[in-house]
């Protein structure tokens, strides 16, 4: 049986990305699926097996990083190192949820999560995923994307956005997640009632700027368990909490040229979507949907929806 390798080469939620196409290329071509993740003590993908890329696995291997259809139809019998995000669109989407339902959190992940939702007594939430370190804000007062490959979102939208719900739905309760100490946000905990996950990370070894105080990993399988989602436009890890994992989430984004004076907002509804799609919408604008300061449309009565996972 061939073999496919998918090592640490990005962050989780990227690699994730690439399982889909491990998948297709598995059904097509019969190759076992190895994944070297030290996140595999968090969670786990079915039909996979843990593995190492070590010296033997490497001799002779394919690096894979952009797959079209042509060389698809070429890899039969080979080993694979896989290290692309993408591939022939007629294979992946319709396999894509599919996909995302064999990752499974650890039992006592989840049970952590359950409790902490519980703690919120039935009330409605909302995540908030703060993407920064490797995502960079440069304007301090205007949210800004042109010529940058990765802008975060500054904390100020944030704020001003869950303004924007406590106006609408006084009982709210915001989920923060995301890159660094939730206690640095302090502005956030202050003004709104914030709860957070006590489950600490152990993973550090994609160096600080994509270090956390909490578990990612249990980070983004609560993220994913929120119905609306304030959300980090472009980044991945947005991405699988509200469209790939758990049920559909209506994701909040900042509109660029953002400012404290006018925080543009934006709705996506993407779930089942791939990831190419989600960067598009931040960095194009291609399937955002304005919203007003009374957030129209968004359905912000429901809490979280945890029998998933």
């Amino acid at each position: 049986m061939p073999k496919l390798y998918i090592d640490e080469f990005v962050g989780i939620t990227n690699r994730l990305e690439t399982l889909p196409l491990a998948f297709a290329i598995s059904r097509a071509h019969g190759h076992e699926i190895i994944l070297d993740w030290r996140e595999l003590d968090s969670l786990s993908v079915e039909g996979t097996r843990k593995g190492k890329v070590r010296l033997l696995a490497r001799i002779g291997a394919l690096r894979v990083r952009d797959c079209d259809e042509a060389l698809f139809q070429g890899l039969a019998g080979k080993k694979i190192i896989l290290r692309s995000l993408d591939g022939p669109a007629e294979r992946l989407d319709p396999i894509y949820l599919e996909v995302a339902r064999k990752v499974r959190v650890a039992s006592h992940i989840a049970m952590g999560i359950k409790e902490l939702f519980a703690s919120s007594g039935g009330r409605p939430v909302v995540g908030v995923h703060i993407r920064h370190g490797d995502f960079q804000v440069v304007n301090q007062d205007r949210y800004e994307i042109t010529g940058y490959e990765w802008p975060a979102v500054p904390i100020w939208w944030y704020e001003q956005a869950m303004s924007a719900i406590l106006a609408k739905q006084k009982e709210v309760v915001f989920f923060l997640a995301g890159t660094g100490d939730p206690d640095t946000h302090a502005e956030l905990i202050r003004n709104f009632d914030v709860i957070t996950l006590d489950m600490a990370s152990s993973y550090t070894y994609k160096g600080p700027d994509h270090g956390s105080r909490v578990n990612p990993v249990a980070d983004l399988f609560a993220l994913a368990c929120c119905p609306v989602m304030l959300a980090t436009p472009i980044s991945g890890y947005s991405h699988w909490a509200a469209n790939a994992l758990g049920g559909p989430t209506d994701c909040i984004v900042p509109l660029p040229g953002a400012t404290r004076q006018e925080p543009s907002m934006g709705l996506l509804r993407l779930h089942g979507s791939r990831l190419p799609r989600w960067r598009a919408a931040g960095r194009t604008g291609t399937d955002v949907i304005p919203l007003d300061r009374d957030l129209a449309g968004v359905d912000l009565n429901r809490g979280v929806g945890t029998e998933w996972l």
